[in-house]
């Protein structure tokens, strides 16, 4: 059976019966028509034609803007509906489709002026309500966003796009559990929507519900079974709970799909990172290829994807021109090394210890606090952390490299110490410690394993962001922290190893010598640490 053809009306018949005006509208309507059925190329075409001929009609540009939106060709949309604007100011419509444009082109503040001048006369309409709160939320004004969309469901409800970034919203401001009842009404609305599954993972891994996360993961997949960002999430999720060949063969997957962007990047940082730690290291540098070319356009909600590529890619640089000047001795023997993202500095080194010399051999816990590993509560990174511990050998020697995060001048205890100052900083300092060494305690004891505890290094951030008492507070509580924690590692039979006395120049402040990055110490660091300032128990 044949497909019945559109019918082309000629040009010279057009010309031939109607004055230029009238064509116009002619051309207009079959292009109307067109683009209503879907058929978007050739209602281009025809918004071109009449546009050759009347370049400021402004449907034509108007419906054209809306096209080259659809296509991802948004500086030309921009151009055709900021015309159209200019042609009838008083169309709400194309305010509010330029607003649309401006807002995938990260051009925040304009965004919001175009949906404002639309709401000044329509101030009721969600959609737009909830497209300036998309906005507003992109600029970090938290509070007016959430306004904004509680607008949205007073005036629709059953608006399931509104709970749906109301809920990433509520994610932003680690308001998790705001977050997962926000996906859980976009399910129970749609439950076809694969990225309320993931995004409702993530607001339980948050909350340390990891089977429940995953669970939530695989609903997505049996969606959208090739959604990178979703393999990506259940990678990492395999990864937390120490299924390191599952998470490597999901995020090997998302290195086969024919997708770009941060979930391929990410992706292939992750895997870089695992192989580096447990697998090939001859996978690293290609995979770190991929992996850096976050750093061109970054990620804005995955600020820590990018410091832990940074660090890796400096710290391939630094074991490339280590090999070109220097070898490490043999070793005698292993040192387990169990730790966030420090752990990576020492990982693959031979340090001398106690008369020999040992290789260190890295356990990644991504993202884990002394908080998290001593918190009465179960939870996941406690979990891997333990299982790690008793994985190892009996009477084996390990070194502890958590406590950094607990330590951040935006984060940690300083953060929960302003929220709660009626429990004082150093008791604060102290239950954190005492938790965590506890933990460890309690578990080293069954395997007779021998710990040593890092310290954390002194600050070296961007001091211009910083008010200069801020920064004196931010020392003194550093080098508190580190004094603490040496005296109960001491106290409890466990070694030290003082990074802090290492780094330090005073006043808490890094004396530049030994950092690689804002957070992160030179594997020489490590060793000159495990030569200089290594404290053994009495």
């Amino acid at each position: 059976m044949h497909k019945k053809k559109a019918t082309v009306v000629k040009r010279s018949s057009i010309n031939a019966a109607l004055g230029q005006g009238d064509k116009l509208v002619v051309l207009l309507q079959q292009a109307l028509s067109l683009h209503k059925n879907g058929q978007l190329a050739d209602a281009e075409t025809l918004y071109l034609e009449i546009l050759k001929i009347n370049p400021r009609y402004f449907d034509a540009l108007q419906f054209l803007g809306m096209i080259q939106r659809a296509k991802g060709e948004l500086q030309q949309a921009l151009d055709s509906l900021s015309c159209a604007a200019q042609i009838n100011p008083n169309n709400l419509t194309v305010h509010a489709s330029l607003g649309n444009v401006l807002l995938d082109l990260g051009r925040h503040v304009d965004a919001i002026a175009s949906y404002d001048r639309f709401l000044a006369m329509t101030p009721d309409f969600a959609e737009v309500l909830n497209n300036k709160a998309n906005a507003l939320s992109a600029l970090g004004r938290e509070t007016e966003a959430m306004s904004y969309y509680e607008k949205a469901l007073q005036k629709q409800p059953d608006f399931a796009d509104v709970y749906f970034n109301r809920g990433n919203l509520h994610m932003d401001m680690s308001r998790f559990a705001h977050a997962l009842n926000d996906y859980e009404h976009v399910l129970r609305m749609n439950s076809g929507h694969y990225q309320a599954w993931n995004n409702r993972g993530n607001a339980l891994f948050k909350l340390g519900r990891l089977s429940e996360a995953m669970q939530s993961y695989q609903q997505g997949l049996t969606i959208a079974p090739d959604n990178a960002e979703l393999l990506g999430c259940i990678a990492n999720a395999y990864k937390m709970s120490g299924q390191l060949n599952e998470s490597a063969q999901l995020y090997s997957k998302v290195l086969t799909l024919n997708t770009q962007g941060f979930p391929r990047q990410n992706a292939a940082l992750q895997l870089a990172i695992l192989h580096y730690v447990h697998g090939d290291a001859a996978q690293v540098a290609p995979l770190m290829e991929v992996a850096k070319e976050m750093l061109i356009q970054p990620h804005g909600k995955d600020h820590g994807s990018l410091i832990y590529c940074l660090f890796m890619l400096k710290i391939q640089q630094w074991w490339q021109a280590f090999r070109l000047q220097a070898k490490l001795p043999n070793p005698q023997g292993l040192l387990y090394v169990i730790g966030e993202s420090h752990m990576l500095s020492v990982h693959n080194l031979v340090v001398p210890y106690r008369g020999q010399n040992l290789q260190c051999k890295g356990f990644w816990v991504e993202g884990c606090t002394q908080w998290r590993v001593g918190h009465t509560e179960s939870n996941h990174y406690q979990q891997l952390f333990t299982n790690y511990l008793q994985s190892l050998p009996v009477a084996s020697t390990v070194l502890m490299t958590i406590g950094e995060i607990d330590c951040r001048i935006d984060g940690g205890i300083l953060k929960a110490h302003k929220k709660s100052p009626e429990t004082g900083l150093a008791q604060r300092i102290h239950i954190t410690i005492s938790a965590y060494l506890e933990h460890i305690s309690k578990v080293a004891r069954v395997r007779t394993l021998n710990i040593l505890v890092a310290g954390v290094p002194a600050y070296y951030i961007d001091a211009s962001a910083h008010s200069e008492q801020a920064l004196r507070d931010f020392g003194d509580f550093l080098a508190l922290f580190n004094a603490i924690l040496k005296q109960h590692a001491i106290d409890m039979g466990m070694a030290f190893l003082d990074v802090f006395a290492l780094t330090d120049s005073g006043a808490g402040k890094s004396n530049e010598l030994w950092h690689i990055d804002q957070h992160h110490l030179r594997p020489d660091a490590m060793l000159v640490a495990f030569e200089r300032h290594l404290m053994l128990p009495q």
